[in-house]
């Protein structure tokens, strides 16, 4: 083998490692990106779900005041009911 041939066989090789380095170095990055989102998608579901819990209290909550209210009303319109049936 000629020593021409065996240089332009190195030189490819080398051309094969650099690139085979590179595309490493890009997958890496990949991954760290990828992982960095991820976390931060992690991040805002966990707020999210603190955010439901809360407005799921809150909605608890006020179901239970307009069930009382209503109960109120039904309470009143029966009374008021009453009364006028006794002016008549």
């Amino acid at each position: 083998m000629s020593s021409d041939r065996l240089t332009e066989i190195l030189n490819f090789l080398s051309a094969i490692s650099r690139d085979i380095g590179a595309f490493r170095t890009d997958v890496n990055a990949f991954r760290a990106e990828t992982n960095a989102r991820l976390d931060r998608l992690e991040a805002d579901m966990s707020a999210l779900r603190a955010d439901v819990r809360a407005l799921t209290i809150r909605f608890d909550r006020d179901h239970a005041v307009v069930f009382e209210t209503r109960a109120d009303v039904r309470e009143l319109e029966d009374r008021v009911g009453a009364l006028e049936g006794k002016q008549t």
